[in-house]
């Protein structure tokens, strides 16, 4: 064989192995990209499921947020009839202080009318200065009663409403947290 034959040879062989390497690589670059596209169909069906178990995760919480805003409106609605049902009972308290207070002056004022008659008729007639301190002091005491009573509805109203907020923010987050766990 001649060095021109070997070299023809040679070349041919070459193109062949080059042939046989390009076919190799071929159907390895076909298997990657059959391998990514299954990849990418198992990363999108995963991310989809994903996304659809968020949105309705979601939706459950707007929901419980819902509810949760609806139970503390309607808390708020009652509180503040309570808290005017406790305005107009004070009021009622105020009103009767008053005619308490009108019935003593009423009594304090016929007293002293029948007291220099009573002086007259050798009866000892009480000093007017201890009926206007039993007076004032009787005054004071009910104003003073009115504003702690008033103090204390509210603060047992509102004490309550947050009572009753706190306990439907704790059932709704216990009715949720199962949907959470599930993740």
């Amino acid at each position: 064989m001649t060095f021109g034959q070997l070299k023809a040879y040679a070349w041919q062989l070459a193109a062949i192995a080059l042939g046989v390497l390009l076919a190799v690589q071929s159907v390895r670059l076909a298997n990657a990209q059959r391998d990514h596209a299954r990849a990418v169909g198992v990363f999108n069906a995963a991310a989809a499921t994903a996304e659809r178990k968020a949105r309705e995760q979601s939706e459950t919480y707007r929901a419980k947020e819902k509810e949760l805003r609806n139970a503390h409106d309607k808390i708020e609605r009652e509180t503040q009839a309570t808290l005017a049902a406790a305005t107009a009972g004070a009021d009622r308290a105020v009103a009767a202080g008053q005619r308490l207070r009108r019935d003593l002056t009423d009594y304090i004022t016929a007293h002293r009318e029948r007291a220099p008659a009573a002086a007259a008729a050798s009866q000892c007639a009480p000093d007017a200065p201890a009926l206007d301190l039993l007076a004032d002091l009787f005054r004071r005491a009910d104003q003073r009663a009115g504003e702690l009573a008033a103090i204390a509805d509210t603060a047992r109203a509102r004490g309550t409403a947050c009572e009753r907020a706190h306990d439907a923010a704790r059932d709704t987050l216990n009715e949720a947290a199962p949907h959470a766990q599930a993740r």
